[in-house]
């Protein structure tokens, strides 16, 4: 091993007290796509993605694509304009670089445009990084369905592999029917992740109880996770100051670092074993 190799371990292992990912990666060749997804908006997509764009970020370079524009809080988490506010952004995080992609067509329906899909596919794949993150549009589901063969298929083209995660929260009234609409892009990707989503409940009784959810389990590719309930003081340093999660862990002040270290600690063991090969 690389004496750089071996000082960024120990670098891990001081920052987040977390398992180093950089084995799963030497274990496979294989980039990954990980697109965040989610029936409305609030339910945790952006939250889920920029905790693995974080995670992966221990281990090697990350492209980090908001396709969900409305808000633009995926990118504004990653990249910061410069003190001349002159349109220049800086990586907030120097393994993390972020961009813009409009996916929803510009009309008065709104929906994920397939050619916007593809145009962002061909993007992402023909980057450099390893780890490419998508947060995407909240809802519209159905047509994420008929995209599913787009992104399945581009991505074993490319022979990257394909991670869905599928965030859903306690309380959310659409999980059912956003998991009947993702089952084909579920079913054929290399790894389907369900992501509950506890900031405001911990009881899944009703989505558990469904077909759908029985249909996902029996799936080979299947994981099951848990996001951990962040707290209101961190919620605000990470989405309204944009304080980047190695940042919150490391640097911040005590009465906010050992809290952030331990969900940090918690998050990146949780989605490493849900995304892992």
């Amino acid at each position: 091993m690389s004496k750089h190799a071996s000082q960024h371990e120990q670098q891990l292992q001081i920052s987040t007290d977390a398992p180093s990912i950089e084995a799963d990666f030497r274990a496979s060749s294989q980039r990954a796509m990980i697109l965040c997804l989610g029936g409305k908006g609030g339910v945790g997509k952006t939250t889920a993605a920029t905790q693995i764009a974080d995670l992966g970020a221990e281990a090697t370079n990350v492209l980090a694509t908001d396709a969900d524009t409305g808000n633009e809080h995926f990118f504004k988490a990653t990249m910061r304009e410069d003190e001349q506010r002159n349109g220049i952004f800086i990586r907030r995080q120097p393994e993390i670089h972020a961009i813009k992609h409009r996916l929803r067509a510009e009309d008065h329906v709104g929906r994920i445009d397939t050619t916007a899909l593809l145009d962002m596919l061909g993007v992402m794949l023909a980057a450099s990084e390893r780890i490419l993150v998508v947060d995407f549009p909240a809802g519209d589901t159905p047509t994420t369905q008929l995209c599913a063969e787009h992104i399945v298929e581009s991505c074993r083209d490319a022979d990257v592999r394909l991670i869905a995660v599928v965030v859903v929260g306690a309380m959310d009234p659409t999980a059912i029917s956003v998991l009947t609409d993702l089952y084909p892009l579920l079913k054929d990707c290399d790894r389907a992740v369900l992501a509950r989503n506890t900031a405001q409940a911990v009881n899944f009784q009703a989505l558990e109880a469904s077909s759908i959810f029985a249909q996902i389990k029996e799936l080979p590719n299947f994981r099951d996770t848990e996001m951990e309930k962040i707290g209101e003081r961190l919620v605000e340093a990470h989405r309204v100051y944009n304080i980047p999660w190695r940042e919150l862990a490391t640097t911040a002040p005590m009465r906010i670092r050992v809290e952030a270290r331990r969900l940090r600690r918690n998050f990146h063991a949780a989605w490493r074993e849900a995304v892992r090969p």
